[in-house]
């Protein structure tokens, strides 16, 4: 039986409607995520051309990622998503941390493939946002589906970090 995933992102796999961006949140470059020497994953990241609020990542997981024998693990795969929803939201300028994060896993992701993470801002209320984000193969296959929850910083948050205001 095949699991169906809640809250999947449209892919648009038109890649001439994207154009590469660089993360906005702070120290990103350091991240073991998606910084410049991430053991995991290989990323870059895109910006829709008519849809600003939809961020395409490009990932090729490398062996650090590893779980299930020739897959990703999933706690990988999660930490990618949160980075992913992370680089969504500061790039609209919208300065947050995640606050809730809920994952469904289909299939498994295998080790070295490359992989396609859209990610869409899906609401925007007074002190979150809700985000999507959707993992798919190569062969287009969606194989995590995630919603999260982000907490909207006030100034004296955003002080403390020392990260400017919008």
């Amino acid at each position: 039986m095949e699991m169906i995933l809640p809250y999947l992102v449209a892919p648009d796999y038109d890649f001439d409607h994207f154009s590469p961006i660089q993360p906005k949140f702070p120290n990103w470059e350091k991240s073991f995520v998606s910084g410049k020497d991430s053991p995991l994953f290989k990323v870059s990241h895109f910006i829709h051309n008519a849809r600003p609020t939809l961020v395409l990542t490009r990932v090729t997981f490398l062996s650090q990622a590893l779980g299930p024998p020739g897959n990703v693990h999933g706690g990988a795969t999660a930490g990618l998503i949160d980075e992913v929803m992370g680089v969504t939201v500061w790039h609209q300028n919208e300065k947050c941390v995640t606050e809730k994060l809920e994952l469904h896993y289909g299939k498994m992701l295998p080790l070295q493939d490359e992989a396609f993470v859209f990610t869409e801002i899906a609401s925007r209320e007074t002190k979150t946002l809700e985000v999507h984000s959707s993992v798919y193969g190569k062969n287009k296959t969606p194989h995590v589906s995630a919603r999260g929850v982000f907490h909207v910083l006030s100034a004296e948050q955003l002080a403390r970090l020392r990260v400017a205001p919008r």
